[in-house]
């Protein structure tokens, strides 16, 4: 295997592709992925529920606002007004709640919080308010729609943006603020029949958790599928550079951006050279090494943000260098060059791999496709010209 003479190999880093093949076999039945895959899931789980969780919001919104009417009709609070601690409870916790809520929604939407605390703020409000409010009606011997608490409570496995452990906790919530309330508020007769509403509340959350885990244990398997197959379909699968596809893309609007802003950009071709012969002679287990060593270098070579390594296919690569002109572009492909032939062959005596490169800059309103075939004409001059060197143009 090639190896570099001025340093040990250190151990390799997974790639992403790896590390969603390594958590799909490990398994995630305990719907928690290791904490960097536990992270970027949260984050796209936000993402992609993000608009359901508007919607319910605002539902919820014009729901809690209809109460609100609904609850000074019914208490003729204009008349009357409102007698009693527990009722001033329940006239303003109501319109504390629905101000709370307007809130927390013009906060996601303007400021875009991160969505699983809005959601379990809302939640948690409107479910325990709805809950008390129950029990208040019932100690003044209101009818009150209580078991539609039952839909409350199931409720919190809605996609919302939270995970099922916090969908879990959430709806325990309306179930301890109706025991809660019951013990407090209501008359040993009133109580005894409360018991069976909290009873049915209690039985609706493992109802409603069956549901709601069977849903995200389905859609981490999704995600890390959607995530393997994204790699496969933009990545190089020996050397985990970008594929050919990727880099047309990215440079493509790497030289539209390059353009608009007047900054200099290189692209340069690369190609290991007589590699046919190095795999007949040392075999295409110690090519893919090879292969590998020159993909690490080029993709070392690439630090900017904006610079892509891509392998093209084959033993040809490319080497994007956003920021650079030539004269600073010319040192890191010099050294570049110098790191790869610097390697160690696979057999003391052999040779080892060099390369040979081709480097242009693209030209005013010049496409990608031209810049593309110029550098690959260079990289074909360098290679006519006994290869191991540089061709610039």
């Amino acid at each position: 295997m090639l190896a570099s003479t001025n340093h040990a190999s250190a151990p390799a880093q997974p790639t992403n592709e790896e590390l969603y093949e390594r958590q799909f076999a490990k398994g995630f039945s305990s719907l928690r992925f290791d904490p960097p895959l536990e992270a970027e899931y949260r984050q796209a789980l936000a993402t992609e529920q993000r608009p359901a969780a508007l919607l319910s919001g605002g539902v919820t919104l014009v729901i809690w606002a209809a109460f609100v009417v609904f609850d000074f009709v019914r208490l003729d609070v204009f008349n009357k007004g409102v007698e009693g601690a527990d009722l001033w409870f329940l006239i303003s916790g109501r319109g504390v709640t629905l101000i709370a809520i307007a809130i927390l929604m013009a906060a996601q939407l303007r400021f875009r919080m991160p969505l699983g605390i809005t959601a379990l703020s809302v939640y948690c409000l409107v479910a325990s308010v709805a809950a008390i409010n129950a029990i208040i009606y019932k100690s003044h011997g209101i009818p009150a729609a209580e078991p539609a608490l039952v839909v409350v409570v199931m409720a919190a496995f809605l996609p919302l943006g939270l995970v099922f452990s916090r969908a879990l906790l959430a709806s325990l919530v309306p179930v301890v603020a109706a025991a809660i309330a019951g013990v407090v508020l209501l008359n040993d007769t009133s109580r005894t029949g409360q018991f069976g509403l909290v009873f049915v509340l209690a039985m609706a959350v493992p109802v409603g958790s069956i549901g709601g885990y069977m849903r995200e244990l389905a859609h981490r398997r999704q995600f890390l599928l959607t995530g393997m197959y994204a790699r496969q379909a933009q990545f190089d699968p020996l050397t985990d550079l970008a594929n050919r596809r990727l880099f047309h893309r990215h440079a493509n609007a790497a030289i539209s951006h390059a353009a608009r802003n007047d900054e200099p950009v290189v692209l340069a071709m690369i190609d290991i050279d007589h590699f046919k012969l190095f795999n007949d002679n040392f075999g295409h287990a110690a090519g893919d090494d090879a292969l590998c060593v020159v993909a690490d270098a080029i993709r070392n070579a690439a630090r900017r943000p904006m610079d892509m390594a891509t392998r093209l296919g084959g033993e040809e690569f490319a080497l994007l260098l956003y920021g650079s002109d030539m004269d600073r572009a010319r040192p890191v492909l010099e050294a570049l060059r110098d790191r790869i032939a610097a390697t160690t062959p696979p057999k003391p005596g052999a040779k080892g791999v060099n390369i040979s490169i081709g480097a242009t800059m693209p030209g005013p309103g010049e496409s990608l496709m031209e810049v593309y075939q110029r550098a690959d004409r260079l990289l074909y001059a360098s290679k006519t010209a006994g290869r191991d060197r540089i061709t610039e143009g």
